[in-house]
């Protein structure tokens, strides 16, 4: 008699499925099918014991995953929503902040942008083309040449984000004044101009908050339509992303109930500022998650119109994947991060470099990034072979979260590799 097709590998119900496999497999003397079933039921424990013991090991107050290794599925969550007495469990269904991991669906967004004519010149539109008073008014001369690929890649010379300080007198403004989203964002941009690039325009690498803050700005102008409803209207509603949102996780029972913390340990309900919605505050279920995630799979083993759904095209696919920084033996980062093989939005050097190594910016098969606002943590991570798909979220916006999502991904990288 032939199997039901396995469920999402969250473990009892697989577990079961697992065991009824391995039971059917006996009765046809199968020991080829009994290995392969072992194999998974290892790697389905390994995922367990990856995710669920670094939150344990490292005190997180809730973390979620989601892990695809060819066709198998592992999804799971372990601790609370919150620190405050009573909170419930995390459920499988919450909505997830993706942090910086937001930059890769952002520079999406502008491929198809680009592909559907929106812009002059294409990725080589510079911001005197789409914000000419803006780029008039400008304290550095080079912010008019600053163009949408330097921005997307991060080699803009907007090397550093404003201070805390200048966004909450934004933030405050923009209360008072009753605001949308399109005057605080353009609010910001020109608060920006004001500053000194770090470098000129293509000539250094500085990652940049501010810079994608900016770049969604630009998209707007030129395309006359919010961002927020660019994103919805071209990627969300293409992949069906029903959860998908803005800013933090709504607190209901559709979204869940996960509330972020500090670096302390203490709950913040801190919203994110509008303005980064494009840099870093966007959140969904790992469901809706994992349709972004997969579409860019397909793309980076070699599938030239997987991103086709959302109107990008072959040649700019490939153009997000492709690594810029380090340009040159020996570039370092003008900021506190390092260029990585740094792509549009994504990294794709997994292993730094020893002390002394120098490499130049090249594809590797992989894209990940990971992110966090200070309130949540999140990673996203894609292998072309062998095929593997991982997303990692917290509600606790510690370093430590970020260090055991990493711990939790290398664990689940090893055991794949092993498995193979």
């Amino acid at each position: 008699t032939s199997m039901p097709p396995p469920p999402l590998r969250s473990c009892p119900c697989f577990e079961t499925w697992l065991k009824c496999r391995l039971r059917l497999c006996r009765r046809r003397t199968n020991p080829g099918f009994e290995a392969v079933v072992h194999r998974a039921m290892a790697f389905a424990d390994a995922v367990q014991q990856a995710f669920a013991g670094n939150a344990e090991t490292f005190g997180l107050v809730g973390l979620g995953w989601h892990v695809e290794f060819g066709s198998d599925i592992f999804e799971g969550v372990e601790g609370r929503e919150s620190v405050l007495e009573g909170a419930r469990m995390l459920s499988r269904t919450q909505r997830w902040h993706w942090g910086s991991c937001t930059k890769a669906l952002s520079t999406t967004v502008v491929a198809s942008l680009v592909d559907a004519g929106i812009f002059s010149s294409g990725w080589d539109t510079t911001l005197g083309d789409i914000l000419p008073a803006l780029s008039k008014d400008a304290s550095d001369p080079n912010f008019a040449q600053v163009t949408l690929r330097q921005l997307a890649a991060h080699r803009s010379g907007i090397c550093v984000d404003l201070a805390p300080e200048v966004e909450e007198r934004l933030r405050a403004k923009a209360a008072v004044a009753g605001m949308s989203f399109v005057e605080q964002r353009a609010a910001f941009a020109r608060e920006l101009a004001m500053s000194t690039l770090g470098c000129k325009p293509g000539e250094g690498f500085g990652y940049s908050n501010a810079g994608f803050a900016l770049l969604s700005a630009a998209a707007e102008v030129a395309a006359k339509k919010p961002w927020e409803e660019l994103v919805i209207e071209r990627l969300a509603m293409p992949l069906g992303m029903t959860s998908f949102g803005f800013g933090v996780p709504p607190r209901d029972a559709a979204s869940g109930g996960a509330l972020g913390h500090n670096e302390d340990g203490e709950v913040d309900e801190t919203e994110d500022l509008p303005w980064h919605h494009a840099s870093f505050s966007v959140h969904s279920t790992f469901h809706d998650w994992a349709l972004f995630a997969r579409m860019h799979l397909r793309a980076l083993r070699g599938d030239c119109s997987a991103l086709k759904v959302v109107g990008v095209g072959a040649s700019s696919a490939a153009l997000l994947h492709t690594p810029v920084s380090p340009a040159f033996l020996g570039e370092m980062s003008r900021g506190p991060e390092k260029p990585m093989s740094m792509a549009m939005g994504w990294q794709c050097l997994w292993e730094e470099p020893s002390d002394g190594e120098h490499w130049l910016a090249e594809r590797t098969g992989i894209l990940y990034h990971f992110g966090t606002n200070f309130r949540f943590n999140a990673g996203m991570y894609l292998c072309a072979e062998p095929p593997l798909l991982m997303l990692v979220a917290s509600n606790s916006g510690s370093s430590l979260a970020k260090l055991a999502g990493r711990l939790a991904l290398e664990a689940v990288i090893g055991a794949g590799t092993v498995d193979e």
